[in-house]
Formats: C-alpha cells, sequence, structure tokens
C-alpha cells in the first residue's frame, strides 16, 4: 500500500527549507595542526566533546551528547490558512490555529492516523481491515464511531457549522476533506513525484529540499501497528535517496552543502545506511579531509554494529582510498 500524493499542495515556505548551518567553531581535536585542518567543522552545532563532533556529525538518537544539536533544517511546513496542520512525519500532531487537538478515543486515532497516509483515503472494508481486522461487526461500529469523534474535534476546534464533514466519502473511499486538512506527508510524496519528473535542475532541487525540510522523523514515529511498517520504511528509502541526490547534484559547486545534506541524512533519516555514509566520507576525501574521513568511518562502524553489521569491503575500499 502506496499511497498517492495529493494534487493540490500550497509550497513549502522557502526560507525555512534552505539549509541553515549551525556554529562553524574551530574543533579542538587532540591532532597535529596539519591534521587540524583537515576536521570538518561541526555545521550541526553537535559538542566538541563527543566524537560525533568532532567528525562534523551530530549524535544519532540514543548517543549522548553534552549540548543539544540544532537542528540543521528546520521543518517549513506551514499549514494553508484555515486548515488543520497535521504533521505525521516524526511525531503525530494534529494542530488547527496552533493548538494543539488530541481524540478522547483509540479508534479515532487509529483513523486520523491511517487516513494521513493517503489524500485518496481507503474503502470502508480495506480501513476495517487494516485497522481492526478478523471482527467485521465490531470493526463497522467503530469505524462509525470514529468518524463522528474526528469530525467533532475538528468542529469544535474550527467553530465550523454541524453540517461540514471532516471525514467524507468519495466514490465508496473514505478520507480526510483536503479542504480542511494539510498533510506533512502528502507534500512530501508530492516533492518526491515531483523530484522524478522535473525537467530543469532548479525544480529537481527545490522538491529534493523540500522532501529532507519535510522529514522531521519516520512516518507516525511511536506507532508500532503491522500496517505502518511498509509505509514508514518506504518514506526512510525515498527520504534516503533524496539525501543522496540533492548531495550528488550540489558537490560540485557546493562541497560544503553536500556534506551538510549528508549529516542531516544520517543523523535524522537513516544513521545506519552505509551508501550515505560511503558518500560522506567520499566528499571529505575529495576535499582532503582524512581526519574527518577517519571519525565517519570510525562512526560508520559504530552505527552497524548497533544492528550487528560491519563495513562492507567497498567501504572499507573508500576509506583506505584516502587514509593511508
Amino acid at each position: 500500500m502506496v499511497p498517492a500524493a495529493s494534487a493540490e499542495m500550497p509550497a513549502i515556505d522557502a526560507a525555512a527549507a534552505g539549509f541553515v548551518a549551525g556554529d562553524r567553531r574551530t574543533i579542538e581535536a587532540q591532532v597535529n595542526p596539519e591534521e587540524k585542518a583537515n576536521v570538518d567543522a561541526p555545521r550541526l552545532g553537535a559538542n566538541t566533546e563527543t566524537e560525533a563532533g568532532e567528525a562534523g556529525v551530530a549524535a544519532p538518537e540514543g548517543m549522548a551528547v553534552t549540548s543539544s544539536a540544532p537542528a540543521l533544517m528546520a521543518s517549513g511546513f506551514v499549514a494553508a490558512p484555515g486548515k488543520a496542520k497535521a504533521e505525521v512525519l516524526g511525531t503525530p500532531r494534529l494542530l488547527y490555529g496552533g493548538a494543539e487537538l488530541s481524540f478522547g478515543r483509540a479508534e479515532a486515532s487509529d483513523l486520523f492516523a491511517l487516513l494521513s497516509t493517503s489524500p485518496e483515503g481507503f474503502s470502508t472494508q480495506s480501513i476495517i481491515d487494516t485497522l481492526w481486522p478478523g471482527d467485521a461487526a465490531r470493526g463497522g461500529r467503530l469505524l462509525e464511531s470514529a468518524v463522528r469523534q474526528l469530525n467533532q474535534v475538528m468542529r469544535q476546534a474550527s467553530g465550523l457549522a454541524v453540517e461540514v464533514k471532516f471525514v467524507v466519502k468519495t466514490r465508496q473511499r473514505r478520507h480526510l476533506a483536503a479542504a480542511h486538512f494539510d498533510v506533512d506527508y502528502w507534500r512530501f510524496e508530492k516533492a518526491f513525484i515531483g523530484a522524478g519528473s522535473a525537467g530543469q535542475e532548479s525544480a529537481r532541487l527545490t522538491a529534493l529540499q523540500e522532501m529532507l525540510a519535510l522529514y522531521q522523523g519516520p512516518l507516525l514515529a511511536g506507532r508500532d501497528a503491522l500496517w505502518v511498517v511498509p509505509l514508514r520504511q518506504a518514506a526512510q528509502r525515498r527520504a534516503v535517496d533524496a539525501a543522496e541526490r540533492l548531495a550528488e547534484l550540489v558537490r560540485g559547486g557546493e562541497p560544503d552543502r553536500a556534506l551538510d545534506v549528508l549529516r542531516l541524512a544520517v543523523e535524522r533519516i537513516d544513521p545506519h545506511s552505509e551508501m550515505l555514509w560511503c558518500q560522506l566520507m567520499a566528499i571529505q576525501g575529495g576535499l582532503g579531509r582524512q581526519l574527518a574521513v577517519r571519525r565517519s568511518f570510525g562512526l560508520l562502524k559504530e552505527r552497524l554494529a548497533e544492528i550487528d553489521a560491519a563495513p562492507s569491503p567497498q567501504a572499507r575500499q573508500i576509506y583506505e582510498r584516502f587514509v593511508r
């Protein structure tokens, strides 16, 4: 089940989607003066007392740091006027007019989570089979209860008339009304399509940058339902691909910007992606930053060890090409 992108989504805030470099403090590594010149500045603002900070990579989740690292790219997701803002890339949140909304019943929260993954929605039977499998009669009652509560919560928040429906049915498919909801995942999917179909490089850059700005974490983070897993994995793969493609597009003219992209990717998107780490080391090595390559390779080994893996021969080859 791969959701389609919405046909009408406003553009992301261009300024917020831009890359914001962190501190460019000098790293006080315990190396000789010649090697100091080869260390990348910690553009994510990671604390210099950590190995991650010294390598110019913010510590991935679970790795202790002395001070918090500011995000390389803040989300540029600003909901269209009059619409509820649904954030599902990362910890799910639903906001209206700046106030966070919540559902009193689990079925309403579950239904909203599912409908947020596709602007076209799903058939009644598909919803029941996904959220309440094996119990069609009870599932039907739960669905109607969830729809009522979702409509009620949104109606109270927006002050719209009782006749307004926020969950609607079109061609036998239940879906969130696009007139009332702005969902970051819908924009992410639209940008993914745009990145693949754009004829001009500037349009591809914009779409890829938008994808990375929107990807603030795993899809529906914290939810462990089986139906979420393939969608979450697909979104992560697309975000990794966006980082790889964007870094490749800009590395010729702006290598430091390419490094920023890849640091973001191994921090926020997939710390276990050997492909991203190899691309990071290749650019660092091409810039003559041998110490940065050495430390990136060390971090790669640490991250892979977390999943009982080790660097491939290809990764070691890239490392050894630049570090003698």
